[in-house]
């Protein structure tokens, strides 16, 4: 068939937002009238009890097995084992909290810069990119962790007045979004966190902070690689959390200079 497709067929040109985040975000899934409805249940973590222990088994077990040795105590003068000998998980975990709190006055400096007339966000961001993957991964780190949510008064509204901790994380997402064009790991970050599965046994508010979250990285996903956002649209697996989405997505491809037919070439088979 020749020629344009009839104007019903085309999509309607979806609306433009620059100021994303969770609190616009979740204006738009409020029109939807169907982000409270999200249980999730399709990315939750099994929650199936593990199978009941043999009992008959362990009690015709050997008693005569071995006991776990204890520690021998250290001899006089012999050294002391190194930090990373004795603990390594404890390091791991050091390494780990110091990233995440990098990421969080990376935020706040971020967020204090825009309203600044002598803010370099060039600037800010190269000097990010030179320090590696680290504050990319404290980022990522940072908003797969809810608590930062959860610790929010039952029933906090995202609209109105965005509470601290949610403007925090929503600056944290425009970090990623500023690092996305020249580090793969930012892109990474952004298509692990989008399909980071929501516990539906978190409060409606905190489950409606992370879907929010979803929407804004999925929007700006779309606009550093449009094929990658496709992807990973593609790839969730909860049929009402895709439907949540959807949007996020055709209006990311559209900010990024797509056209409604390209729009519509690369969602038909969504």
């Amino acid at each position: 068939m020749n020629g344009h497709p009839p104007e019903s067929a085309k999509p309607k040109p979806p609306r433009r937002w620059r100021m994303m985040g969770p609190g616009l975000a979740l204006l738009v899934l409020g029109g939807t009238g169907l982000y409270g409805l999200v249980t999730l249940k399709g990315a939750d973590t099994p929650s199936t009890p593990p199978p009941p222990a043999d009992t008959a088994s362990q009690a015709h077990k050997p008693t005569s097995s071995p006991q776990p040795t204890a520690a021998l105590p250290r001899r006089p003068g012999a050294p002391a084992p190194t930090p990373s000998e004795a603990e390594p998980a404890t390091d791991e975990a050091r390494v780990a909290k110091e990233q995440r709190e990098a990421a969080r006055v990376s935020a706040r400096e971020y967020r204090a810069g825009r309203f600044n007339a002598f803010f370099r966000k060039e600037v800010f961001v190269e000097e990010l990119t030179r320090e590696g993957g680290a504050r990319i991964i404290g980022l990522r780190n940072e908003l797969a962790d809810p608590t930062a949510l959860q610790q929010l008064p039952a029933g906090a509204q995202f609209l109105e007045t965005k509470p601290e901790p949610v403007l925090e994380r929503m600056a944290m997402i425009d970090l990623l979004f500023e690092l996305a064009p020249q580090e793969p790991t930012a892109r990474e970050a952004m298509t692990s966190l989008a399909l980071s599965p929501i516990d539906s046994a978190l409060p409606d508010s905190v489950k409606k902070g992370l879907v929010g979250e979803k929407y804004d990285l999925l929007f700006r996903l779309a606009q550093v690689d449009r094929q990658l956002a496709v992807d990973t649209y593609s790839k969730l697996e909860n049929p009402r959390l895709k439907n949540l989405l959807r949007e996020a997505l055709v209006a990311g491809l559209a900010e990024s200079g797509a056209s409604p037919d390209e729009v519509q070439r690369m969602t038909a088979h969504l």
